[in-house]
């Protein structure tokens, strides 16, 4: 009888919860504060398959300046993405290498100082 009302009860919250709606990358949410738009403070962005070529023409036209990049789960810390490249394609073989210059780098993310209303434009 007791596992009978742990079933329903399970199937009760299970609907009434609706857990097939929960994100499970919600940790990846970009917060910021929509009342202080002027606030500058530390970012952390992620991107699902941004290429470096894409990324810069957008970054160029916002004020926001990049601390690090996130490629394949590594950091790396570049000034601009000339540099990003040439420290990713340090340690691959040639024919990567030209692939890279040419095609550019699938970033997962950034790390950027910036104020709240440069993320508002970049959403």
């Amino acid at each position: 009888m007791i596992i009978i009302k742990k079933i329903i009860l399970f199937f009760c919250l299970f609907f009434l919860f609706n857990t097939l709606e929960i994100d499970s990358n919600s940790d990846k949410t970009l917060f910021y504060d929509k009342k202080n738009i002027y606030e500058e403070g530390y970012h952390k962005i992620y991107f699902i398959n941004t290429n470096s070529i894409e990324l810069e023409s957008i970054i160029n036209k916002l004020n926001i300046r990049v601390l690090s990049y996130i490629i394949d789960g590594e950091k790396y810390y570049a000034r601009d993405m000339n540099e990003l490249i040439d420290n990713y394609v340090s340690s691959k073989n040639i024919n990567e290498k030209i692939y890279y210059l040419n095609n550019g780098i699938i970033i997962d993310g950034i790390n950027v100082v910036c104020q709240n209303s440069e993320l508002i434009k970049l959403e």
